[in-house]
């Protein structure tokens, strides 16, 4: 087989040579997923390789890397090296192995899976701390790589934070390209980047020059504008709000603890889990959120099965009073404050406010005015914790404030 290697600087510095983490994020456009899979699979022509490619949630091999893997092998005149079946791929030529696995639900079979010389991570903007935690030790052989393409969406996620926002770890390769790096960038796409830029700078910058989320027009709350990160301290005797938005299937339930001063609402704290037994909802919050048993909970009115056996096992808790245009009205009255700052630690609410956003007409690419029912668990408990707050024309929120000593 003649020797092949593909001609591109950024490629030939970095992705061949032995370093431990490799890093290669930005934009739409920059040909970094296509760069990752020619480059691996070269390397398993090189010598035996068991390359593991994940992502933080894969529900189906169709949500992997297979089928890009599978074109570029037959884009490169490869396929008789190679064996593809449904789940795997196999070199002939060394027995070098390409699995596929979600890392979210899949750790504990990842951990016992021995001789992954190379982890390769692909969205790697949605990976949680929790699965980095565990995998990162996880993959431990002599030698052993890392690999993660992504367009970074918050400053707050953990692969950011570790390579992107200061310096690096020891033996990382750290790369962002976009597509003005990619000499193969084509003119359809350059028509669609083109009209975004026009049209919404910010999400421009996001998609195509691979920023972070911050001042899209499509987004409802504005980093720096509405919200910002900080690291604070909370003074004595400040008197607390806690909402709850109870999960359903997938959702989290959700529970913040915040405080206003001033004109200024500081979130402090955030409490948030998939598949919360009701029996435990109680007591995981009060480990979450400080102060709890001392205030009244305001929690989504949804469940009031769910209310009753809380309020049973000993937290003041009330439903909240939500009607046709609550929802607005609630995202509006938190844009009213000054500022919302929250707590660095509060990593899906930071993830949220940056994430929450309007619809974009398909055909138009005009932002609608209707909200997109995502990236909305932490500011919908937030609402609830601010709503008897509001003065809404439809709903007296009056009678709230004696009824119960803990409000």
């Amino acid at each position: 087989m003649k020797s092949l290697k593909i001609n591109n600087e950024w490629w030939q510095d970095g992705l061949y040579e032995p370093y431990r983490y490799k890093i290669i994020y930005g934009g739409r456009g920059s040909g970094k997923s296509y760069a990752v899979a020619e480059t691996l699979i070269l390397k398993s022509l090189e010598k035996k390789h068991l390359i593991l490619c994940g992502r933080e949630f894969q529900n189906s091999i169709k949500d992997s890397v297979h089928s890009l893997l599978t074109q570029r092998i037959e884009a490169l005149n490869l396929g008789e090296y190679f064996v593809i079946t449904r789940d795997e791929i196999r070199c002939l030529r060394t027995n070098s192995r390409f699995i596929f696995k979600g890392l979210k639900t899949n750790i504990d079979s990842i951990k016992s899976i021995a001789g992954i010389n190379i982890l390769w991570i692909e969205e790697a903007d949605t990976l949680s701390f929790q699965s980095w935690r565990i995998i990162e030790p996880t993959i431990r052989e002599s030698g052993s790589e890392i690999w993660c393409t992504f367009n970074p969406k918050n400053e707050s996620d953990i692969l950011y934070r570790t390579f992107l926002s200061g310096e690096p770890p020891k033996n990382s390769y750290v790369v962002k390209v976009n597509y003005m790096d990619n000499p193969y960038f084509p003119d359809v796409l350059k028509e669609q980047m083109e009209a975004l830029k026009i049209k919404d700078y910010g999400m421009y910058k996001h998609i195509w020059e691979g920023e972070c989320l911050k001042n899209s027009d499509a987004q409802v709350f504005k980093q720096d504008i509405h919200w910002i990160i900080d690291k604070f301290d909370e003074p004595e005797n400040t008197h607390k709000y806690f909402g709850l938005d109870f999960g359903f299937s997938q959702d989290p339930t959700v529970g913040v603890r915040c405080y206003i001063i001033d004109n200024f609402l500081y979130i402090s704290h955030e409490a948030y889990k998939r598949h919360l037994e009701i029996n435990e909802t109680g007591k995981f919050l009060e480990e979450c959120l400080p102060d709890l048993n001392q205030y009244t909970i305001y929690a989504d009115n949804s469940r009031p099965e769910t209310i009753s056996h809380i309020e049973r096992q000993g937290y003041y808790i009330k439903p909240v009073e939500k009607g046709k245009g609550s929802v607005e009205d609630g995202i509006a009255h938190l844009k009213s404050f000054d500022k919302i700052i929250i707590h660095e630690r509060c990593v899906e609410t930071i993830k949220e406010f940056s994430l929450y956003s309007y619809e974009v007409d398909k055909r138009s690419g005009d932002i609608t005015q209707k909200l997109v029912d995502k990236y909305n668990n932490c500011i919908d408990a937030l609402r609830y914790a601010c709503e008897r707050l509001m003065k809404r024309s439809d709903c007296d929120y009056s009678k709230w404030k004696y009824d119960n000593l803990y409000y």
